[in-house]
């Protein structure tokens, strides 16, 4: 699942990901995807969405019980310092970058989880 206000990106994301063989589902906002919840081994969300924040709507899945593994994407350098107040342990991946990195960050995040 990728969560991203970006058409552009998610477009892109859609594309990789297909690519490497998962299928993907896309979602403009954090409230996008909470009001349509899709099963998912891995979550790549944007932190500055419109409404809810990144960091916002993993709290929100964590409070629900979902265990599924989330790497962060930004366009603007990373969370701020206030951002980052309980986040110990999370680095966004900034964009752009290379595809590489993002697999790399998926698979992290997964073996870390159990998913793989």
């Amino acid at each position: 699942v990728v969560v991203d206000d970006d058409e552009e990106v998610r477009t892109a994301l859609r594309r990789l990901l297909r690519a490497m063989g998962h299928e993907v589902r896309v979602f403009a906002s954090a409230e996008e995807y909470e009001a349509c919840p899709a099963a998912a081994d891995c979550l790549i969300v944007d932190l500055r969405l419109p409404g809810l924040n990144g960091f916002e709507l993993r709290d929100r899945l964590r409070l629900r019980g979902s265990p599924t593994p989330i790497v962060f994407i930004t366009g603007d350098g990373g969370p701020t310092p206030g951002d980052m107040m309980g986040h110990a342990g999370t680095q966004p991946l900034a964009k752009p970058f290379d595809d590489s990195e993002l697999i790399a960050n998926v698979d992290a995040v997964a073996v870390d989880a159990g998913s793989l």
